[in-house]
């Protein structure tokens, strides 16, 4: 017998005029979002595009996929911090399309083999939380990986020796 889940994410957007709305759920806080997808130049402060919302929601798989991942393989992470970009391109003759999502995020574990998993993670997670059938470009990935030893320099005070990859 086979199992399926389905799991369904369910949003309102209430339009507030012009140029903006806000974007509500029964399980998140309210999001305000506004700014066009058209090129306007420059992006001006204020409310949460939908193509950084986008960004914002393939950096968030990408850590939540990672976390699952990394305790499938007894991986202890030490730290984690990201940052990713999407590049939007407006020409003349064509609409504007996302050409590059880029997440990279920075870990560090304790140990060279951890890294080496990591690593492996890392290069297999676009197919595997990413399938094209959500979004049409697949998110790179460019982790930074380093593996934190802890030494002991007296009787009380350990430091830590970091090596990056």
């Amino acid at each position: 017998m086979t199992t399926v889940t389905i799991n369904e994410y369910e949003t309102r957007l209430y339009w507030q005029g012009e140029r903006g709305a806000v974007l509500t759920s029964d399980r998140a806080p309210p999001v305000p979002i506004g700014q066009p997808l058209a090129g306007q130049g420059a992006v001006a402060a204020g409310p949460w595009s939908p193509e950084a919302l986008l960004v914002g929601a393939v950096e968030g798989r990408t850590l939540l996929a990672f976390l699952e991942q990394a305790r499938e393989a007894d991986v202890r992470v030490l730290f984690y911090q990201s940052s990713a970009v999407a590049r939007v391109v407006c020409g003349p003759d064509q609409p504007p399309h996302l050409t590059d999502l880029i997440v990279r995020p920075h870990v560090a574990v304790s140990s060279e083999a951890d890294a080496e998993a990591v690593r492996l993670i890392f290069s297999e997670l676009p197919s595997h939380c990413f399938p094209s059938s959500v979004v049409h470009i697949t998110p790179r990935i460019e982790p930074v990986v380093e593996t934190w030893h802890a030494r002991s320099t007296g009787p009380s005070e350990p430091s830590a020796t970091i090596s990056a990859t």
